[in-house]
């Protein structure tokens, strides 16, 4: 809840080809390794870690803990929020209903919610798949939202956030990242099934693919083996905050585990939940009218790792962090969720493929960074489509960024030659200015996003 390209071949990594369950005892003390050191750091609490390769499950395991007060461990049953992977699930609803022929991708959204002021202009339930709508994102208004977290919200309290708003843009312009269109389409799941948004997902999804450990998360319902989850405050571990679990909805209200995503993942990628051409639509990239490739489909991204193509989608939700990617040349699913809110599921999977693949971690140069190049590139750059104003400036010899947003930590940027950057905490993080300096495009965690100077 809280937040991609042309594929291509790299026939020369051989390891593509390798069976991994044959390897398994190699590559699993490696993850066990990873695992273990990433638990001994004081944010980390637990993990749902699941591994799975040619419809075949390799890993299901619960690290750490599901519930820190009473040291419950957790196992590979243990369900965590997943965040903003259900997404994932509800575009995948959304192609039913297509191939169903009770929606089409241009239906206007209005209807189905004709109660939502669209303030004349045409936005249709493609728009909000591939976040191109330009509504405003509910979880992005600050204050008037957040004092609300606690709450269980109806949908015409929560779409009072945003309803009658200025749009971000115009529809279909331009792309934001956008939990109000999510929400609006489990608004349509449930317009059209007629019944609510966690019934369809069970009906159509959880029952018939046997997902027994995924499903709409609740407040009020004791759910067994759920785990809780945590923050960091003032260097100590802390509860999350509360969040009425009515809220995310279908941008990111479901519980899963780390084995039922890669099994999801298999299902989805393998015929079993949408055709092959409703999958081919759902992991096409949006181009914008400028060119500009967003890197983003519904529900789903693509990116680069480790010299391999990838299909993958995160999660940030109160409490809990998430990934779920598959490598496309090694058909090769990870799952990661953390129940510990600032212990990165997206680093940690990534050093899993990189272990379970044996593809060493890339390290980047660290060249000495000339006046000029850090005269022309010092600014404050502003990244509309994840809502982060970046200020780059010169310390000494060297350039550093910093995020401004509560919590950010400044970091050295590591200059590659060129136009071309790395970020000091993470050598995969690159970032690449344009000759006037006038934009700075971001690469991170398979997005690719570009940032304007103010």
């Amino acid at each position: 809840m809280k937040r991609h390209s042309t594929f291509v071949r790299f026939a020369a990594f051989s390891f593509v080809t390798l069976q991994l369950a044959a390897q398994a005892p190699t590559w699993l003390a490696k993850v066990d390794a990873l695992l273990a050191e990433r638990l001994a750091k004081p944010d980390a609490v637990g993990f749902s870690v699941g591994i799975a390769q040619r419809g075949e499950v390799l890993l299901s395991k619960g690290y750490g803990l599901a519930e820190a007060e009473f040291k419950a461990p957790a196992n590979g049953a243990t369900m965590f929020r997943i965040g903003s992977i259900t997404k994932q699930f509800t575009a995948a609803l959304m192609m039913r209903l297509v191939e169903q022929k009770k929606v089409t991708l241009d239906d206007g959204v209005a209807t189905y919610v004709p109660d939502f002021p669209l303030q004349g202009k045409q936005v249709t339930l493609r728009m909000l798949l591939n976040h191109s709508s330009g509504i405003p994102s509910y979880t992005d208004v600050g204050e008037a939202w957040e004092k609300t977290n606690p709450l269980e919200l109806s949908h015409q309290e929560l779409l009072a956030f945003v309803a009658g708003k200025p749009f971000d843009f115009e529809p279909g312009t331009d792309w934001k990242y956008n939990n109000t269109g999510y929400y609006l389409l489990g608004m349509v799941l449930e317009k059209v099934h007629g019944v609510p948004f966690a019934q369809v997902v069970q009906d159509e999804i959880a029952s018939p693919l046997h997902l027994g450990r995924t499903r709409y998360d609740s407040n009020g319902e004791l759910i067994e083996n759920r785990a809780q989850g945590y923050t960091m405050e003032k260097g100590k571990r802390s509860n999350d905050g509360l969040l009425g679990m009515s809220q995310p909805g279908a941008a990111g209200a479901l519980l899963s585990t780390g084995e039922d995503l890669v099994r999801w993942s298999m299902a989805l990628a393998g015929g079993k939940v949408v055709t092959a051409e409703s999958f081919t639509q759902m992991t096409t990239s949006l181009v914008l009218p400028n060119g500009r490739d967003t890197g983003y489909g519904f529900g789903l991204m693509h990116g680069e790792l480790a010299g391999q193509t990838i299909v993958h989608h995160g999660g940030g939700i109160n409490g809990f962090t998430s990934m779920l990617l598959r490598v496309v040349e090694a058909d090769l699913h990870v799952a990661v969720i953390s129940n510990g809110e600032r212990a990165s599921a997206e680093k940690l999977s990534q050093a899993i493929v990189r272990a379970v693949l044996g593809v060493a971690a890339f390290v980047a140069k660290e060249l000495p960074v000339p006046a000029k190049v850090r005269e022309g590139f010092v600014g404050d750059f502003k990244f509309e489509a994840i809502g982060m104003t970046l200020a780059i400036t010169s310390q000494g010899e060297k350039l550093r960024g910093l995020g401004k947003a509560e919590g950010q930590d400044a970091f050295d940027l590591l200059w590659q030659g060129g136009l071309e950057f790395r970020a000091a905490f993470d050598h995969e993080v690159k970032l690449v200015f344009t000759v006037d300096g006038k934009e700075l495009t971001l690469h991170q965690g398979g997005g690719k996003f570009v940032g304007k100077r103010l």
